[in-house]
């Protein structure tokens, strides 16, 4: 037997792995993340707005959402595979604040899977991951959405290209209103080195939360202003209940 399995045996054996998010013993595939809390995943799936993402609250045929024929559209197709609710908050923090890679292998397994599932899945010639500034990569030592844009883009046959879109070292967007989130991102983000291989290309540009939108939407104009076809997906969003419809008047 191999050496390495036995030593993993009698670490399991001496301190038996736990859920990272429930706490309870975890006898699945992956040793920090039992079956129960990755079944706890949401698909978002085909109801929502085919322009701006936006799930809707109940079950029901894709079709343009009121902000979309308010005259607000949003600057591109947008598209997300999660309801950022449920165990998958507790895992992306354990990935990128608590640095706890052993959560990368399933988080990744639910992303491939959703995703094949996706039709259509948006074409593209490359994937463009939403970067982090040069204080938040020093802090945090990885992008999380370069690592998911990687096993994406291979499983799918895009390639990943970064310092296409570059980051300044301004306030993180956590914590700050929609506005706030729309100001911050406007003045965060500029063309970066490569800007120039998007022209004429359709790009996917992937980040792993979307939360008002501000971010993609700062990241997605850059990219058309350079003459890129652009779409967006991200890993998760915020549930229907967040979102408040628009008044009429």
């Amino acid at each position: 037997m191999d050496p390495k399995t036995v030593w993993r045996a009698f670490l399991d054996a001496l301190f038996p792995p736990v859920c990272v998010v429930c706490g309870e013993l975890s006898d699945g595939d992956y040793p920090h993340c039992c079956p129960g809390c990755l079944e706890a995943f949401e698909n978002i799936g085909s109801s929502c707005c085919p322009e701006c993402g936006r799930p809707f609250p109940v079950a029901q045929a894709p079709h343009t959402c009121l902000q979309c024929l308010t005259g607000e559209g949003f600057v591109a197709p947008c598209g997300s595979l999660f309801y950022y609710r449920g165990s998958l908050p507790a895992l992306l923090s354990c990935l990128k604040y608590r640095k706890d890679f052993c959560v990368l292998d399933p988080l990744v397994e639910k992303m491939l899977d959703a995703s094949g599932k996706l039709d259509p899945f948006p074409e593209a010639d490359m994937l463009v991951p939403v970067p982090v500034s040069r204080r938040g990569l020093w802090i945090r030592g990885f992008n999380q959405s370069v690592l998911f844009a990687r096993f994406l883009g291979e499983s799918r046959g895009i390639p990943v290209e970064k310092n296409v879109l570059s980051r300044k070292g301004s306030k993180a967007q956590v914590g700050l209103g929609k506005e706030e989130r729309r100001r911050n991102a406007r003045k965060s983000f500029r063309p970066g080195r490569r800007i120039e291989i998007v022209r004429g290309k359709k790009v996917l540009l992937f980040d792993d939360v979307y939360t008002t939108g501000a971010t993609v939407a700062a990241c997605a104009r850059i990219l058309k202003h350079f003459g890129a076809s652009v779409s967006i997906l991200t890993l998760a969003r915020r549930s229907p209940e967040d979102f408040q419809h628009p008044r009429v008047d």
